[in-house]
């Protein structure tokens, strides 16, 4: 047999990282990469739960939504550690746990109210560059992380291509953005095999995450033709992927596209700069409340799809279109009872959430009526959600939504 042969390729041909790896197993490739690419000789490993179960390296790894208890703790751990490196071998909360530690270093954040404080301040920083050039009221810039990251992640979600990261206050269940100001995972390494290690439910939750970043940067009121091309790519990729995974979870070749898709997913924000909406938005701040990160997709996105129709129709045919041109997503629409040019976009990611075999409401996940109005007012203080294509600036507009997620009493 021949030996694997690595392929090397870049999120933006325009910048030298991330540098992305497929082709090589995980360990190979962090191997090479931790001397090629990082010139890395001290590198602390993060590893997943589910890989630490079967390992020395790690106990544990991180509770989901990246708590600032922990990412405090382990800040601690790897400045103690001095580590010129961070290796991530897990999921999507080991991602920015691993991004929020470098920050807080980099800044001496190292109370949760530093901590806080210097997550409020990079958003806001983020947000009024992107509005505004920068005035002597925008608070004093942030240094960036200077221990690089290397990932080789076991799920779908994506956050590894972007500089961006969400960390969650446990004193008031507020996920917090973040904006790093340096630069993203210097390495992400792709190994399906190692995708195996993921549990089903998380793996097929995280792609359709993935789906989410497709759809609401195709839809955005401001989209670029290349983010659109790439997220349309990303969708031809993944839908299908993660159909033909969750009938074999073995195959590898179903499980490197969705890989390859969820990296397109990420071009349209990282690249092109179209930003997402009201669906992560409000998912972010869902998942306190016991939503596991992922499956805040499945209650969110089909309802902010139906509330933003009213302005975004010829967006979201888009990619109505390219549901329907495939066949295999066709026969799930058709299975449900679906007509083209009939449903709509919120009817199709619905039953295409279902096919998936999750849950569609809030009140399956135990969250009733008396919490609507504690995420509504949360997530106006979500960037995302003023985002929106129909800007979230009223609880009544956040409540409507949640309204549609709720379920039946």
């Amino acid at each position: 047999m021949a030996p694997a042969e690595e392929v090397l390729e870049r999120l933006n041909p325009s910048h030298p990282y991330p540098l992305i790896s497929h082709g090589l197993p995980y360990n190979l490739a962090i191997a090479k990469h931790l001397s090629s690419s990082l010139s890395s000789s001290k590198p602390f490993i993060l590893i997943s739960a589910s890989l630490s179960r079967n390992t020395d390296a790690l106990s544990k790894g991180m509770q989901p939504h990246t708590l600032y208890s922990e990412v405090l703790s382990l800040a601690s751990q790897v400045r103690s550690s001095a580590a010129d490196s961070i290796v991530v071998v897990g999921g999507g909360s080991l991602v920015d746990g691993a991004k929020a530690v470098v920050f807080a270093l980099a800044n001496g954040a190292d109370t949760h109210d530093k901590l806080d404080e210097l997550f409020k301040t990079s958003n806001l920083i983020r947000h009024r560059q992107k509005i505004d050039p920068p005035k002597s009221a925008v608070p004093e810039q942030q240094k960036p992380a200077t221990i690089p990251l290397m990932c080789a992640t076991t799920t779908l979600s994506a956050g590894e291509f972007s500089p961006f990261g969400a960390a969650t206050d446990e004193r008031t269940k507020h996920k917090q953005l973040f904006a790093e100001p340096g630069r993203q995972a210097a390495v992400i390494v792709m190994d399906p095999t190692l995708t195996l290690t993921a549990p089903g439910r998380v793996w097929l939750s995280t792609g359709l995450r993935a789906v989410d970043h497709c759809v609401e940067s195709i839809c955005n009121s401001a989209p670029n033709e290349a983010g659109t091309a790439a997220a349309l790519r990303g969708l031809e990729r993944l839908i299908p992927a993660l159909l033909r995974t969750r009938e074999d979870g073995g195959d590898l070749g179903a499980r490197l596209d969705a890989q390859l898709g969820a990296m397109e997913s990420m071009r349209p924000f990282v690249v092109y700069g179209v930003p997402v909406g009201a669906s992560h938005g409000i998912g972010h701040q869902i998942g306190p409340y016991g939503v596991p990160h992922a499956e805040t997709t499945c209650i969110a996105l089909p309802a902010v799809q139906k509330f933003n129709a009213k302005v975004n129709a010829v967006r979201q045919a888009i990619v109505l279109d390219a549901l329907w041109g495939n066949d295999e997503v066709t026969a799930v629409l058709g299975k449900y009872g679906l007509v083209r040019d009939k449903a709509d976009l919120g009817d199709a990611v619905d039953v295409i959430i279902r096919e998936l075999g999750f849950p569609r409401t809030l009140k399956e996940y135990g969250i009733g009526r008396d919490r609507l109005g504690n995420i509504a007012e949360s997530s106006l203080k979500d960037a995302l959600c003023q985002k929106n294509v129909i800007p979230l600036t009223e609880k009544e507009q956040v409540l409507e939504i949640l309204e549609m997620c709720l379920g039946e009493d």
